[in-house]
């Protein structure tokens, strides 16, 4: 569905972090998931509210299994809605983008977040200067260990950020 664009600027940030994570621990694969639609500037994707413009893009986790990482996969088919469960400070509402999807979870494969990738993504994401913002649910950056000021939260309203990571220029 033409999901998939993203500035020019944004795609280097993104190849950059592969080939790190690549040069780090081989044979790891960095998956994009939504970034906007090509041609029409200023219509977000839903259903994020601010995916309008290419410079926003998201990136799966890093998962494993029971044999150790598993290279470009996701929990989920798209790579959204399985969500690494945590505390929130979000109450329950109904007019909202912030879907629990309690009932889902469980049909998900069992993979578990791959710690140690996903913190160094985030770290080495948190240090590009190319990138204004990162959104990543509070309790894991918290429980990964990672944070500084590209760092955001999305609010009680936006999309959940636990199952993806969101960056933009």
């Amino acid at each position: 569905m033409n999901r998939n664009y993203a500035d020019p600027k944004l795609i280097v940030v993104a190849q950059d972090l592969a080939q790190h994570m690549e040069a780090q621990f081989p044979g790891t694969v960095t998956l994009t998931l939504d970034g906007s639609f090509p041609l029409f500037d200023g219509v977000p994707l839903l259903p994020h509210l601010s995916h309008d413009d290419g410079e926003k893009l998201d990136l799966a986790y890093y998962y494993e299994g029971a044999e150790g990482y598993v290279p470009g996969r996701t929990r989920s088919p798209l790579g959204y809605f399985a969500f690494e469960q945590g505390p929130t400070d979000c109450p329950p509402r109904r007019l909202t983008l912030r879907w629990d999807l309690d009932w889902l979870q469980g049909l998900f494969p069992d993979l578990a977040l791959d710690r140690t990738r996903t913190a160094e993504a985030l770290r080495v994401l948190g240090q590009d200067p190319r990138l204004g913002r990162i959104f990543v649910e509070p309790h894991l950056r918290e429980s990964l260990s990672v944070g500084g000021a590209r760092f955001g939260f999305q609010g009680c309203r936006a999309a959940r950020h636990d199952d993806h990571i969101h960056i933009q220029l």
